[in-house]
């Protein structure tokens, strides 16, 4: 019974988590006027890689289809350009522009503000054991073959 409570509250815990952070993505997102999911884009993209449609719909666990129509409103944006792979002429690469490399610097210097107000409610000798458990945490999510676990 004790091992189920534990599950029953880590479950908890973890819809909080995702709930709240949702909510704080969608209004850093709303702040842009784009969507939690170009976010995401915006994101991926700022890591300097240029990826492929397919690449990044793998990535984001979406289909190609809904995340082609939010890069569209991206490129529309002049936030994200494609470009003609160089490899393979029938596939598009995908980069940030200038502008979108400024809005990826806003969110990200938004989210460090709101993840230092965070940190700052934790104790100091915890900080680390927080990071931690959450990067032990991801990689087990990772690497679990439950239905409900994105592939990364």
């Amino acid at each position: 019974m004790k091992q189920l409570l534990q599950y029953v509250n880590v479950r908890e815990v973890l819809q909080l988590l995702v709930r709240r952070f949702g909510l704080l993505q969608k209004d850093g997102a709303q702040c842009c006027g784009i969507s939690v999911i170009q976010s995401h884009v915006i994101y991926e993209l700022s890591k300097g890689t240029n990826l492929s449609l397919n690449d990044l719909a793998q990535i984001l666990s979406v289909d190609t289809s809904t995340l082609s129509r939010q890069v569209q409103q991206l490129v529309e944006l002049e936030w994200v350009s494609r470009t003609p792979d160089p490899k393979d002429r029938r596939y598009v690469v995908l980069s940030l522009t200038a502008k979108g490399n400024e809005q990826a610097d806003a969110i990200a210097e938004m989210m460090a503000q709101y993840v230092q107000e965070l940190f700052r409610h934790i104790p100091a000798d915890k900080k680390e054991q927080v990071l931690e458990s959450l990067q032990l945490l991801s990689t087990a999510m990772s690497q679990s073959s439950s239905c409900c676990t994105p592939p990364l």
